[in-house]
């Protein structure tokens, strides 16, 4: 079978399929793109052209593999995936995975609702194409059609179906006073008096990129100490990761979606959080604290501010967590979505090493959280002791 070339085309009887591998090519279509992420009601930020063009950009060793369908100048579908390849030769393996999964916390295709089947087009595209051994779609939300789609695909490939995790999230429509636990609510309310009566506490929201600038520094600084104080290297320490951040909460904030908070006391930061709106929910990507306050229970009480803001202002119907199941997030709910994960591997010698790697070996690692966080945090130091001496 012909192999299409970067950017080449494939005529479909209702539309084209487009394969794009080079980053320019998404900015150039970040119009038609933003105009499907919106028609998507299951889009995330993380899905979005600002998360995904920023990412590539700042990751350049990183190989784009986009597919997405044409209806004339209408994007109706896409699957923004990326390539790895491991070895060469005869015994090179090609993983594609969803465009920077390991720093989202879901992934997913694109759909528009009027055009549902030109995903499948999209899919059958993909799997009739022999340049890859696997697809590794990690974070996928329950209910994603890609799921739909590749347990079609499992009478021609080798295909299994994990549950990964569980993204926990609370419904801002009734008062939270009314859903968490009497103790609970208690604990929270007691503590906002206490910390009270130390001074001045404030909310702050980031409005200008000055502000979001000194708050994003403000939280990385944290994030660090914290991690620190665990033994453990921050994600901030990667100075690449801290532009990334920077650039796409620039770009999120020209479209208001960026929710960047801190709560203070006389002037200085308890705890801060990173996150993002989109579709009236709100999502948190990442949050820390000061261990001077940890009295306090400060991400309980940023927590509770960041809710009766949204509420009071009418900004978001559900506040969602993101992925992970933290004892602190129990506390305040006990609804969550399931996140899953599909591997699909091509019937060969290499699609079946990769098959078993990717689907047995990698979750005994991820089962087993003492050797997980060991491996985790030596790939982190070697990367360090790396860019150091270069």
């Amino acid at each position: 079978m012909r192999q299409e070339q970067p950017g080449s085309e494939t005529a479909d009887p209702a539309g084209r399929v487009e394969i794009i591998e080079e980053p320019r090519r998404l900015e150039a279509i970040s119009t038609a793109w933003d105009q499907l992420a919106e028609k998507d009601p299951r889009a995330h930020v993380f899905q979005g052209c600002p998360w995904l063009s920023t990412w590539l950009r700042h990751y350049p060793r990183a190989r784009p593999f986009l597919l997405v369908f044409w209806r004339d100048d209408e994007m109706t579908a896409a699957l923004p995936l990326c390539a790895y390849d491991l070895g060469r030769g005869w015994c090179r393996m090609r993983t594609l995975r969803f465009i920077a999964d390991n720093n989202s916390d879901y992934c997913d295709a694109l759909s528009d609702p009027d055009h549902p089947n030109d995903l499948g087009v999209l899919w059958e595209h993909l799997t009739r194409r022999k340049d890859w051994h696997l697809l590794d779609l990690r974070y996928l939300p329950e209910g994603s059609q890609v799921a739909t789609l590749s347990h079609a695909a499992g009478q021609r490939f080798w295909s299994l179906r994990q549950r990964l995790d569980a993204a926990p999230y609370i419904d801002l429509r009734t008062d939270w006073r009314e859903r968490v636990p009497r103790n609970h609510r208690t604990e929270v309310l007691r503590r906002w008096r206490r910390v009270q009566e130390q001074g001045q506490v404030t909310f702050e929201i980031a409005r200008t990129p000055e502000e979001a600038d000194m708050m994003l520094d403000q939280l990385a600084r944290m994030h660090i100490a914290r991690w620190q104080g665990r033994h453990e290297t921050s994600v901030f320490h990667f100075a690449d990761y801290r532009r990334w951040v920077h650039d796409v909460c620039h770009e999120l904030l020209k479209r208001d979606q960026l929710y960047l908070c801190r709560l203070s006391l006389d002037g200085r930061p308890m705890s801060m959080a990173l996150a993002f709106l989109q579709s009236r929910r709100l999502l948190r990507y990442t949050s820390t604290f000061d261990e001077a306050y940890s009295r306090f229970g400060p991400v309980h009480l940023l927590l509770m501010a960041v809710v009766e803001d949204l509420r009071a202002n009418n900004i978001a119907d559900v506040h969602e967590f993101g992925r992970g199941w933290e004892a602190y997030k129990a506390r305040w709910t006990h609804q969550a979505h399931a996140i899953e994960r599909i591997l699909v591997a091509r019937v060969s010698a290499v699609g079946l090493a990769a098959f078993w790697w990717a689907g047995h070996l990698k979750p005994f690692v991820w089962n087993h959280e003492r050797l997980g966080t060991l491996l985790r945090e030596g790939r982190r130091r070697a990367t360090l002791l790396l860019k150091r001496r270069s």
